[in-house]
């Protein structure tokens, strides 16, 4: 079909469509005036803030003693943007990239596909001084940005499990391209109501080192407009100047950050031609053609599969999906209430609406369950310490992983529960559970078959710790990273030296009573792959104890050292000697170990994929180029000392 057929070129198209916005903009020009003139007056109670209270979070860098890279470092004026760089006045997490799913520490999964094609690993609630409703929300990001995928905001004067809204979702960006600081502001959903809390969620997957944030900052009006129009255009942007913050009308800014701007169409004011009539004749047949089809008599093929297919498609389902599914009709609902589909719970996904109804719920179809995973339910303090213990007492007997991480409402009382009701418990994740005062011990009776134990950011003390190790004989992973109030971490470990032989990973993290005496208790494990060392003060100068326990673990895969001074080139090369298994290495802040020590670790190390040589005063840029020419499947992490640039293979 040509031009002719068709009745009309492009030339005559573009001629239209410019004769119709001359036409709209001569004729708009005076409507524009007059609605600006009205709504201006709805902003002029837009509020500008930053944030300035760290409710809750998931992970920090830094611990709770400390400062540095920790959470409240978020709240306030930014201190660093727009320099970019790596920044202890900035708020940092745990993890970045794959390595954590590649680790021996991983956790397996649980309802792998109710997690949703954008899952969470991190979140961050701030809150501020005023309510608004929000219009703009900004992200300070000084280093590696990109790992931020939702945004929550929770309405004021509402119960906790209905105030969430989902203001904004998207895919966590590949940014590694990007040398320099960025401050992001999405577009937002659009709603009515007042916020006075945000959450903010992130994936590090796509990352290829931390990511650090400096401030977060908030936009909105007071009140909405009594007429219910708002003119998202004309809301100012916060921008940064030499001089500091300032509010910023650029049109183009705005259309890239906002929402919810009305576009005029030009479709409905432009005359249909005849010459589009080949157009509509192709429509009409197509209509014709679909009131054929709906003659032929329907047949539903999916009703005639036998239940057992019908149960393998739905296995694929997400929860909420499933749930959907049981409204279709009676045998959809006989086969969506089966057992099979409860084995495995992941409500970590639904934080934001969680309560102790939804559990309730489901509560009919669980007498199967074996794996839970409640992570993040306690921020809408949807359900209470007692009900939740008598669900496990009445669903919790073959269950074998249990996650809790950050859920208020868990304490004594429910570790007592799950000791009296959960038998064959192989997994128990309390991660950031800081409402547990591990005061209330109970004789052990079900902890025999635990194989996973994670205390990161909790209150447990070695009284309790020492009590429950005695009784996990196959205990094969520990977390105790920022455990505060461990007054003495190498009582600790001789204690799991004798009593878990088994032990596959332990993490440190932030343990500053672990010194090179409690290192040499661990030297019968055997079986160690992991151990996280990173800011072990008191391990600062291992002396020989280092050395000892590479030698005596052979199967080692990940080693953390970041920031133990004393650690040398003579330690360096033993891992390359005795560990031929070794696979990640954090090597952070080490000012003894040279070039020529790192160049013979790389050439040893052949199923080396990561190593970090960041702030290693003795190795430079020119020497981090050069080894990854010649070992390009390792993943070389090192920063400049100007913080400008961070390299990667």
């Amino acid at each position: 079909m040509n031009d002719e057929q068709v009745g009309f070129n492009l030339a005559d198209l573009r001629k239209l469509c410019k004769s119709y916005i001359d036409y709209t903009r001569t004729y708009m020009d005076r409507k524009e005036v007059r609605r600006i003139n009205r709504q201006r007056s709805s902003l002029d109670n837009f509020v500008f803030q930053f944030s300035s209270e760290v409710v809750d979070f998931s992970s920090q860098y830094g611990s709770d003693i400390s400062i540095s890279y920790t959470a409240s470092n978020v709240t306030g004026r930014p201190s660093k943007f727009p320099n970019y760089g790596d920044f202890p006045q900035s708020y940092v997490m745990r993890t970045y990239g794959p390595w954590r799913e590649l680790a021996p520490s991983r956790k397996c999964p649980i309802m792998p596909q109710n997690a949703g094609r954008i899952r969470s690993e991190d979140y961050i609630i701030l809150s501020f001084t005023i309510p608004v409703i929000p219009l703009v929300i900004s992200i300070f990001e000084t280093f590696t940005p990109g790992s931020v995928v939702r945004i929550s905001g929770k309405v004021i004067d509402l119960p906790d499990t209905m105030a969430w809204r989902l203001l904004w979702e998207g895919l966590p960006q590949n940014c590694n391209g990007m040398r320099h600081s960025r401050l992001f502001a999405p577009k937002l959903k659009h709603i009515k109501e007042l916020v006075k809390e945000i959450c903010i969620e992130f994936n590090h997957s796509q990352l290829d080192y931390y990511t650090e944030l400096d401030a977060v900052s908030m936009g909105g009006i007071l009140k909405y407009p009594e007429n219910g129009e708002l003119d998202i255009m004309s809301v100012p942007m916060v921008t940064h100047t030499s001089s500091g913050y300032v509010y910023d009308n650029n049109e183009e800014q705005n259309q890239e950050l906002l929402s919810n701007v009305r576009v005029p169409s030009m479709a409905s004011n432009i005359p249909i031609s005849t010459s589009l009539d080949p157009f509509l004749k192709l429509i009409k047949n197509i209509e014709e053609l679909e009131n054929e089809w709906r003659k032929v008599p329907a047949i539903d093929y999916t009703l005639r599969l036998p239940n057992e297919s019908l149960m393998q498609i739905f296995s694929y389902l997400d929860l909420k999906s499933l749930r959907l599914c049981m409204r279709v009709c009676k045998r959809f609902n006989n086969i969506c209430t089966d057992g099979y589909f409860y084995r495995e719970l992941n409500l970590k996904p639904y934080w934001c609406s969680f309560s102790y109804s939804m559990l309730i719920s489901l509560e009919p179809y669980c007498d199967r369950m074996t794996k839970l995973d409640l992570s993040w339910c306690g921020i809408t303090k949807g359900i209470l310490t007692i009900p939740f213990n008598l669900f496990l007492k009445r669903c919790g007997r073959n269950l074998t992983n249990l996650r809790l991480d950050c859920c208020e409402f868990i304490n004594d009382t429910t570790l007592i529960a799950i000791n009296l009701f959960c038998i064959y418990l192989k997994e128990l994740s309390l991660r950031s559970c800081t409402s547990i005062n591990f005061e209330l011990i109970c004789p052990p009776q079900s902890l025999t078959e635990m194989e996973r134990m994670d205390f990161y950011r909790t209150n447990i003390n070695i009284d309790y710790l020492t009590f429950y190790i005695k009784d996990m004989p196959k205990l094969k992973h520990i977390n105790l990273g920022s455990c505060k109030r461990i007054e003495c971490m190498d009582h600790v470990a001789h204690e799991l030296s004798i009593w878990n032989k088994q032990l596959v990973s332990v993490d440190f993290w932030k343990s500053y009573t672990l010194s090179p005496t409690g290192l040499r208790y661990l030297t019968v494990l055997k079986q160690l792959e992991e151990i996280d060392l990173g800011w072990c003060l008191a391990m600062s100068i291992p002396g020989d104890s280092l050395l000892d326990l590479v030698k005596s673990c052979p199967k080692l895969k990940k080693i953390i050292v970041v920031s133990l001074r004393g650690v040398c080139d003579r330690d360096l090369l033993a891992f390359a000697d005795y560990c031929p298994l070794l696979e990640q290495i954090d090597l952070v802040g080490l000012r003894a170990i040279t070039v020529d020590a790192c160049s013979k670790f790389l050439q040893k190390c052949k199923n080396l994929k990561l190593i970090d040589v960041n702030f290693c005063e003795n190795i430079k840029e020119d020497d981090v180029k050069n080894w990854r020419l010649k070992y390009p499947n390792v993943c070389i992490q090192f920063t400049t000392s100007d913080h400008s640039n961070v390299y990667h293979y």
